[in-house]
């Protein structure tokens, strides 16, 4: 590993810890320019978005279904090589809406990254996938979207 991937996987893990900062002070448009300007969020249970437009469009009209919300990142790691990257981030999520109901998940986003010369670290494509949730009256689990068979 070369001092650019170490000082790589470092500019990403603060990429990462950008997001989350974002999404839990509600600011969308800090969210958007974390992504290429073509960048991708795949969010289950809604259309992805392409664009930082369509992103902060996104992540606005997610946080209007919710009055209480703090997202977590936990573990994960960072492959780099070159100007490309990839990224896995385990994450947690807490919230409340409007009536007050309350809900939480577990997941985890796969990302694809690209070093722009001009901005750093940005993410070119982030997917995110439900392991567990659990709302009012109900829980669910899910596999892992990358699991290993035996």
């Amino acid at each position: 590993m070369t001092s650019d991937d170490l000082r790589g996987q470092l500019e990403i893990r603060d990429l990462a810890a950008r997001f989350t900062d974002a999404v839990n002070r509600r600011a969308p448009k800090e969210v958007a320019v974390l992504f290429t300007q073509d960048g991708a969020w795949h969010v289950p249970g809604v259309p992805s978005a392409v664009g930082h437009e369509a992103i902060g469009d996104l992540l606005a009209g997610l946080l209007t279904n919710f009055t209480r919300l703090i997202q977590l990142t936990h573990s994960g790691h960072v492959d780099v090589s070159g100007s490309t990257a990839t990224a896995t981030w385990y994450i947690t999520e807490r919230g409340a809406d409007s009536a007050g109901d309350t809900f939480e998940f577990t997941g985890v986003y796969t990302d694809r990254l690209v070093r722009a010369e001009q901005d750093g670290w940005r993410f070119v494509e982030r997917s995110f996938g439900f392991l567990h949730r659990k709302g009012v009256g109900k829980e669910r689990w899910y596999p892992h979207p990358n699991v290993v068979a035996d």
